[in-house]
């Protein structure tokens, strides 16, 4: 497949248009993803130890905006 490909400098240019975006969605969405499943993480550990919902809400705006 990659044999087939003509590595000339302009297809190379096209190529690396369309991945620099792509790539950069991708790891968007991937921090995103990771920063949600940390903070159901937190949320998780707060709540068995017990804390009600204003502390464990306090707790989470308390690291500030993202």
């Amino acid at each position: 497949m990659f044999a087939e490909f003509d590595w000339r400098v302009e297809n190379i240019a096209v190529a690396g248009a369309f991945a620099v975006p792509i790539a950069a969605i991708v790891a968007y969405y991937w921090f995103r993803a990771t920063k949600a499943r940390a903070d159901a993480g937190l949320k998780q550990t707060l709540a068995k130890r017990g804390m009600s919902a204003d502390e464990i809400e306090r707790v989470i705006n308390a690291g500030g905006q993202d």
